[in-house]
């Protein structure tokens, strides 16, 4: 892993945090929320990037690296072909120009159930959904973190996961690789640079 290499070669990583917006739409406990941010910060902690997340976000200066939005359901839905209706399979989605990431609570109860055929919402146990919740946020900021237009043939970048890997215990099918792990960090670390580069541009014109 990244974090490993550095500390065989006596270094380590400089820490480097992400501040992120979040934007609940949908009913979701507090226990629900916490769970599930917990499980994303753990997928990013091997590359040393601490992700915080504003609940409560409010009006900044500096325009937000990604903004997350938590709704039930996509406002228009994209049918595909199943055994016996059609259903709308997303469970998130990347505006990489708009820097927003949306999620829908709702479809991700049917993909943590496993059977998107039932009419009525599935009732599923909260610290797996929260696991999973977590998950689809995970790879949705990687999306927007890498830029990153297609996926990956394995890892958390992967174009799809069945039930049974969004609900199991270990994150291992989750990880990220450490070249997508440095560029992240990159990406961070330029957005820092120019950021601070800003300030200093405010302070001479004053």
């Amino acid at each position: 892993m990244l974090t490993l290499a550095f500390l065989l070669a006596g270094l380590a990583p400089a820490p480097v945090t992400l501040n992120v917006p979040v934007y609940l739409g949908a009913d979701l406990s507090e226990d629900i929320v916490t769970s599930a941010l917990q499980e994303t910060k753990r997928i990013f902690e091997p590359g040393r990037i601490a992700l915080r997340f504003d609940l409560s976000p409010e009006h900044h200066s500096i325009r937000p690296l990604v903004t997350v939005v938590v709704l039930p359901r996509p406002a228009q839905f994209k049918v595909y072909g199943c055994s016996r209706n059609r259903h709308d399979h997303r469970l998130g989605h990347t505006q990489l120009g708009a820097r927003r990431i949306t999620l829908w609570s709702e479809q991700l109860v049917r993909a943590v159930d496993g059977n998107w055929d039932r009419t009525a919402l599935p009732d599923v146990d909260d610290q797996v959904f929260a696991r999973a919740l977590g998950r689809v946020l995970a790879h949705e900021l990687g999306h927007a973190l890498l830029g990153l237009n297609g996926h990956r043939d394995r890892g958390l970048m992967r174009s799809d996961f069945s039930y049974r890997s969004l609900t199991a215990p270990g994150r291992r099918a989750f990880r990220l690789a450490d070249e997508d792990l440095q560029a992240i960090r990159d990406t961070l670390l330029d957005a820092v640079a120019k950021n601070k580069n800003a300030a200093l541009r405010l302070l001479d014109g004053a």
